[in-house]
């Protein structure tokens, strides 16, 4: 019997009356996958990730959540501004009962993997760069140790170094202890590098119209191949409305075609 603990959806719809934002929402995201939400804004992308996340009550439709452990990253860091760093990545460990040295070590260590010094634990918010922001939100809700991490937009404002070495964070740690992850973005790119999965969305209802699964593990995805497959979904419709772009000329060369049709020698599979 397989237990593996795993995120449902069927049936969900939801409403801020009298509009419709979500309707007839699907997925399941089991246990160590990732899972990438695109689409336009005001596809309600961020009331589904919401809903997830027990933040929102659910209207209409089924959702269970095996999960014991989530944990939720918001597009801004939302760090308290009277706390320091050290105290901002141990809040939910100061929130679950333990004791103040035991989370102090543990929200140290974990400041350190994201690469937080220790000068940058005792400053406040205000004196922390951008970056400094986002490393110290991802350390908060990985140091819960989660099973399932709930992302809105969370890289969408860094600078590509930053956003690289966040994304290799964000594998290791998965690799390491097989957490699952939704996430919502509008970079397409950081979509195929990290998600085993795309969900594409449409709006006016928000719903569900294209998923995209990537067979080639994460682990194993080349610079080139990430560049890749990105290209080749700009030759898919539904994609290419999500991201508001004009749908994308075939490639001109022999070469080029080849190259976006094999994907690197991976084959996407595409769903309606």
């Amino acid at each position: 019997m397989n237990t593996a603990p795993s995120l449902t959806l069927s049936g969900v719809s939801h409403a801020y009356a009298p509009r419709t934002v979500l309707e007839d929402i699907a997925l399941e995201l089991p246990a160590g996958r990732t899972l990438a939400l695109v689409g336009p804004s005001g596809c309600g992308k961020t009331t589904l990730l919401h809903l997830c996340a027990g933040l929102l009550t659910l209207q209409e439709g089924q959702l269970k959540n095996g999960f014991l452990r989530p944990a939720v990253m918001f597009q801004q860091p939302r760090l308290l501004p009277w706390k320091t760093t050290l105290d901002n990545i141990a809040l939910g460990l100061k929130a679950g009962g333990m004791d103040k040295r035991q989370r102090q070590t543990r929200a140290s260590a974990m400041a350190r993997a994201v690469g937080l010094d220790a000068l940058a634990l005792e400053q406040f918010p205000h004196e922390l760069s951008g970056g400094m922001q986002s490393r110290a939100a991802l350390a908060r809700a990985l140091v819960l140790n989660p099973d399932l991490l709930l992302m809105d937009e969370p890289f969408s404002a860094l600078d590509i170094g930053l956003k690289s070495q966040l994304h290799r964070l964000l594998l290791d740690h998965q690799a390491e202890y097989g957490l699952a992850v939704l996430m919502i973005t509008h970079d397409l790119m950081e979509a195929v590098r990290l998600a085993d999965t795309l969900l594409v969305m449409a709006s006016e209802p928000g719903r569900i119209v294209q998923r995209i699964d990537i067979p080639t593990p994460r682990s194993r995805r080349s610079e080139l191949e990430v560049h890749q497959t990105t290209a080749r979904l700009l030759q898919e419709p539904a994609v290419c409305a999500s991201f508001g772009l004009a749908l994308a000329p075939p490639p001109d060369t022999p070469a080029a075609a080849a190259d976006v049709a094999g994907v690197g020698g991976s084959t996407l599979e595409i769903h309606p």
